[in-house]
């Protein structure tokens, strides 16, 4: 038997700190896998509302017809004193099958167009009154998906980086640093109390 005394206290003592101070470092080991699961979730999230808006905007621009249109009225909202007004144009245009449509285009707090301009109106054939806006500028509708995208890009950063080691470890077969999943990270070495 061996003199526990000798250690300058109990060996017990001892053991338990040292099983002490290593539970206290678990849990900041699995808060450090916390912000890597919420990045990767938002940029998950960033992802598929890219995708909508890209599928969105493609609906809209491949199929859609264009012709031209006229401000027939400038319909003002929220006149209010103490509230700015919001001015909506209501565009007339004949579709190609030769019916008269009316639309209400976005609202801005400052009128775009007077009664009587000229716009190009982009609109889907099957339902030209539901379907129609105006015709600003292609690119715009098509450069509207990036601003997701590139939230996706920051978010999943960290993932995409690694992708060239997990590469690596599935064609040789071992796990290179930081792939395997639950690996225990190397720690300082503890000092013994």
């Amino acid at each position: 038997m061996v003199d526990h005394h000798f250690l300058g206290g109990t060996a017990h003592y001892q053991i338990a700190l040292l099983f002490m101070a290593a539970a206290a470092k678990a849990p900041h080991r699995r808060a450090l896998r916390l912000p890597e699961r919420l990045a990767a979730s938002m940029a998950a999230i960033l992802l598929v509302t890219t995708i909508a808006l890209a599928a969105y905007a493609i609906r809209l621009e491949l199929p859609g017809l264009r012709t031209e249109g006229q401000v027939v009225a400038v319909r003002v909202e929220g006149y209010e004193p103490d509230r700015e007004p919001t001015y909506f144009p209501v565009i007339e245009f004949a579709a190609i099958s030769g019916q008269i449509a009316r639309f209400e285009d976005f609202g801005g707090s400052s009128p775009r167009y007077r009664v009587g301009d000229r716009v190009m109106v982009r609109y889907r054939g099957d339902d030209s009154s539901r379907f129609a806006i105006v015709d600003r500028d292609r690119g715009s509708n098509l450069l509207l998906p990036l601003l997701p995208l590139f939230g996706a890009l920051w978010f999943g950063w960290p993932f995409i980086r690694r992708i060239p080691q997990r590469l690596k470890a599935r064609t040789t077969g071992r796990a290179t640093r930081g792939t395997t999943r639950g690996a225990v990270r190397p720690q300082r070495p503890m000092m013994n109390v």
